[in-house]
């Protein structure tokens, strides 16, 4: 069972975002330089070829980036809801924050989370605004935590 710690969801999960955007801007840099050589040289098709090539690349890495982005913006909102959760629970267990962990990033019912004084099994309400924070047993776990 992987868990996740308070400093993992709060930082987010995703370090990639800058390289993407500087691959996307080099796109469109090279992008206009080969449409800018083909304006000055019509006669040498190279550049118009090149600048087509660089035209599809930079149309698929807009298209990646603004895939991302909105997934992104989803995990971004989902982990702020866990981290509302866990700051509840912490301050339901009277423990600090960053000593929970929890199995999910994204919420759902029946999530399990560790903390120094055992697990605890979070049941949600029908609307998802309050939960019941119900001990449990987990027998021969399997733990793996990431973002320690």
């Amino acid at each position: 069972m992987t868990f996740y710690t308070y400093q993992y969801l709060k930082g987010g999960q995703t370090n990639w975002t800058m390289i993407r955007i500087i691959v996307v801007v080099v796109l469109a840099l090279a992008f206009l330089f080969f449409l800018f050589m083909y304006s000055r040289h019509r006669w040498n098709h190279k550049y118009k070829d090149l600048s087509i090539i660089l035209a599809t690349l930079l149309l698929l890495a807009a298209a990646i980036q603004y895939s991302d982005y909105t997934n992104l913006r989803t995990a971004s909102l989902q982990s702020g809801q866990l981290t509302t959760v866990i700051d509840k629970s912490a301050a339901k267990l009277k423990v600090n924050p960053e000593q929970i962990s929890i199995n999910d990033t994204s919420r759902n019912n029946d999530m399990i989370i560790k903390t120094p004084k055992g697990y605890y099994t979070l049941v949600f309400n029908s609307s998802g605004s309050e939960f019941l924070l119900q001990r449990a047993d987990l027998y021969h776990p399997d733990i793996t935590v990431i973002g320690e």
